[in-house]
């Protein structure tokens, strides 16, 4: 997989390749969706669960999301001079949003799992995107991304989904998991570190002990 050059004046990697990928340089896409689509569908997979699984599958709506995400790159802003907590918190926020569409729309239509991407969110790149993500999927990263995730407790699971991935502030994390704020932290800082340890390299590694 091809990518841009190394970190120039200080920028992390998604910065660079996110500007590239703007720029419609295709290595620059591809590499920006290998880093994040295995932690979206580890969101999709904990938001989900084995009941609502059956609705919709984790793969399906992080293709769908991808395609309203990526023509919108160009609008995002850094966080302190950084992007991969900004990247994150719009692409799941943009996953949750579409899983409250479809469990809507499933609400008052049954047997209907939703409807047709809008056009307005297509400018010609959804082919190219449901081929990125597909092999992006399938992907060898993607699939020890997963299985570092998976082998964590199911709370600890928990609270890198919401701080890390969602971007959560740590006292609504701890609300939502009936956990003091002190304990989310050590244990967000603590699975964090073993993720890193499991998957080098990952975007894992761009994320701060502090982010959400």
């Amino acid at each position: 997989m091809g990518s841009v050059g190394g970190e120039a004046g200080g920028e992390d990697l998604t910065t660079l390749h996110l500007r590239a990928a703007v720029r419609g340089e295709r290595a620059a896409l591809e590499w920006f969706v290998d880093r994040f689509t295995p932690l979206l569908l580890a969101q999709a997979a904990h938001r989900l669960g084995p009941e609502l699984q059956r609705l919709t599958d984790p793969e399906d709506l992080v293709q769908d999301v991808w395609v309203r995400v990526l023509p919108r790159l160009s609008g995002l802003k850094a966080r302190a001079g950084r992007m991969t907590p900004v990247v994150l918190r719009f692409a799941s926020s943009t996953l949750l949003n579409r899983l409250n569409t479809l469990l809507a729309t499933h609400l008052r239509r049954a047997g209907e799992a939703g409807r047709a991407p809008d056009e307005e969110h297509l400018p010609g790149l959804a082919a190219e995107t449901t081929d990125a993500v597909g092999r992006s999927i399938k992907s060898e990263q993607a699939g020890e991304v997963r299985r570092a995730i998976a082998a964590l407790s199911e709370d600890d699971r928990a609270v890198v989904v919401l701080r890390g991935i969602e971007q959560n502030p740590v006292q609504d994390v701890a609300l939502l998991l009936g956990l003091r704020p002190n304990t989310v932290t050590v244990r967000y800082r603590r699975a964090l570190a073993r993720l890193r340890e499991l998957v080098p390299g990952s975007a894992f590694d761009e994320l701060g002990d502090e982010d959400g």
